[in-house]
């Protein structure tokens, strides 16, 4: 906007000088002009410099991910920041827990979510098996606005292993990166279900692979929560796997037709005698939220 005629005889309310006679006309670099053209239009969370309280960070270390459901949350404990989790069994349950539980990290602290400006979820589907509107329906039930939900729920899709191990190895930590703080959650469904699926896959280099994944959650796991999901495979991919898990949660039994199922939850890193204790889960309480 330009500077008026009458304005520039205008005097200063305090020295009574003239703006006419301090007005000075700077040309700003073309570098300069470029630079503050790109600063100002990154977003602020883009910034490289980010501060945060001792008190924000002594909350985020003690704020919890829970699924809702009582007879898991009393008996598992997972950390918002970091940590992991696998859960073993049959797909459809333990995609309902994992999308309960992402969706419910949404929420605000007051309600047990941990919510902080809607982090950003990470999503990869290995098993052909994400299902959108899960999210939607959870989204629901716990009040969200659905668009704002799914929009911080980042999918991707792989078809080979090779794609999955580039994707994890290569991949995920310049995402991460990218999305800095904001992400909290990392999650795979169906880890394991191209490595079994191919009857002509190349053992060797399929063993290989998982070994460089699960190098690669070990490391994301230390400043990330990531929770991941495969079908029990009798051991022949699990081993490398098994030790990278904090937590895990098996569901051992699909009793009168899914209406009621028997879980195993381990709370401590794994061990091969390790202590399990159970719960008998119904299906409603996977798909079923208490009212907040």
């Amino acid at each position: 906007m330009g500077i008026q005629k009458e304005q520039l005889k205008e005097e200063c309310p305090v020295c009574g000088a003239l703006l006419l006679d301090t007005l000075q006309n700077r040309n700003l670099s073309v570098s300069l002009l470029q630079q503050a053209s790109q600063t100002s239009h990154r977003p602020f969370e883009d910034l490289s410099i980010e501060f945060q309280t001792a008190f924000q960070q002594i909350e985020e270390s003690n704020t919890r991910l829970t699924f809702d459901i009582k007879k898991i949350d009393s008996l598992l404990t997972l950390n918002s920041c970091k940590g992991s989790l696998c859960i073993i069994g049959e797909q459809k349950y333990a995609q309902l827990l994992i999308d309960r539980l992402c969706v419910r990290s949404l929420l605000p602290r007051r309600y047990g979510g941990i919510e902080q400006g809607y982090t950003k979820i990470i999503a990869i589907d290995a098993g052909n098996c994400t299902n959108v509107y899960q999210f939607v329906e959870f989204a629901r039930q716990y009040g969200l606005e659905v668009n704002k939900a799914l929009q911080n729920i980042v999918v991707s899709r792989v078809s080979t292993i090779y794609q999955l191990a580039h994707l994890i190895v290569q991949e995920l930590p310049k995402i991460i990166q990218r999305f800095s703080s904001r992400n909290k959650i990392i999650m795979i469904y169906g880890l394991l279900h191209l490595f079994v699926s191919d009857p002509h896959i190349d053992k060797a280099d399929a063993k290989h692979l998982i070994k460089e994944i699960s190098s690669s959650l070990r490391r994301l796991s230390k400043d990330r929560f990531v929770i991941v999901s495969f079908a029990d495979c009798n051991g022949e991919y699990e081993k490398p796997l098994m030790s990278v898990f904090e937590k895990r949660i098996e569901i051992t039994d699909d009793i009168d037709d899914g209406k009621l199922l028997q879980t195993k939850l381990y709370d401590r890193p794994f061990k091969r005698n390790g202590l399990s204790r159970n719960a008998s889960l119904r299906r409603t309480e996977l798909t079923l939220v208490s009212s907040i």
